[in-house]
């Protein structure tokens, strides 16, 4: 079954996102998320509120809706902290956390909490080692974790309670290494195209990336059909870019394997008019459909 979420930024004060948190539960979307970064990458000297902070509150403030971070920045938390918190908003949520793990890429995020951009070697190394700790950790079933590898070590975390159920992990990237890492331990795979593409360029491309996905499953003893595929509607791909209509993104993108779509809440109230007026009466269409 095809699922549509919202990604939210974080861009204004609490009561007003729990609003929105709210608001986007009574549309009928099956998932909201947060970004983690720092600050707000598109304005940093605008409003912007801690992530995980964010989803335990909004996971006591909504009811049925899944929610998580899109994608958690490993920049700023330890794996364990991660593994933590992760246990918590699931706890908090009754079950509900969806956690999207990504490798860390802004440089703002690095300058914030003063530590020097890792080279890509680095990044992807680190990043498969920080989502095995998770994963690991999540799985523990309530007993001490460890781990020792090149990058990160955990020696007897606390694991209990446990989550509610055991969050899904969906892994955000296209390099090799994080397909590699999707397959070994996550639940989803998400990806956003690439900046500036044209979209038959876009849809092209995350054709190819399925089908490795879907090589890589099979070389790894894995049912492709257990690796869901999600993709981040944003720049080229937005629901309001000028050019195929949000149906049409939906349809193209589904016919290559996409199974789950995010959307970027809108950010102004000229967007949000716009986004109730086109987007939403689509998005009635489509789930009625499916």
């Amino acid at each position: 079954m095809t699922r549509f979420g919202v990604i939210l930024m974080q861009d204004a004060p609490a009561d007003e996102l729990l609003a929105r948190f709210r608001r986007i539960e009574e549309l009928g979307f099956d998932q909201v998320y947060i970004a983690d970064h720092i600050g707000d990458f598109r304005a940093v000297d605008g409003p912007f509120l801690d992530g995980w902070s964010l989803l335990a509150a909004a996971a006591v403030t909504t009811s049925r809706i899944a929610l998580g971070p899109l994608v958690n920045n490993p920049i700023l938390r330890e794996p364990a902290v991660v593994a933590k918190q992760a246990m918590t908003v699931d706890q908090l949520s009754g079950g509900r956390l969806e956690l999207g793990m990504g490798a860390g890429v802004f440089e703002m995020d690095h300058q914030a909490v003063g530590t020097s951009p890792w080279p890509v070697r680095e990044r992807v190394r680190r990043f498969a080692e920080y989502v095995e700790i998770v994963d690991g950790a999540l799985r523990a079933h309530g007993k001490p974790f460890t781990f020792e590898g090149e990058w990160y070590s955990v020696t007897d975390l606390p694991t209990a309670p446990g989550p509610v159920r055991k969050p899904p992990i969906i892994v955000g990237g296209q390099a090799p290494t994080m397909l590699r890492t999707a397959v070994a331990h996550a639940d989803v795979w998400n990806t956003n195209g690439q900046f500036g593409a044209p979209v038959a360029d876009i849809v092209a491309r995350t054709r190819e990336q399925n089908d490795k996905l879907d090589e890589l499953c099979l070389a790894a003893g894995r049912d492709p059909a257990t690796l869901r595929r999600q993709f981040l509607l944003w720049d080229t791909t937005a629901p309001l870019a000028p050019g195929a209509s949000f149906a049409e993104l939906v349809a193209r993108l589904s016919a290559v394997g996409i199974e789950d779509f995010v959307l970027e809440w809108p950010a102004d109230q000229a967007e949000q008019d716009k986004f109730d007026e086109e987007v939403l009466p689509a998005l009635t269409r489509l789930t009625a459909l499916a």
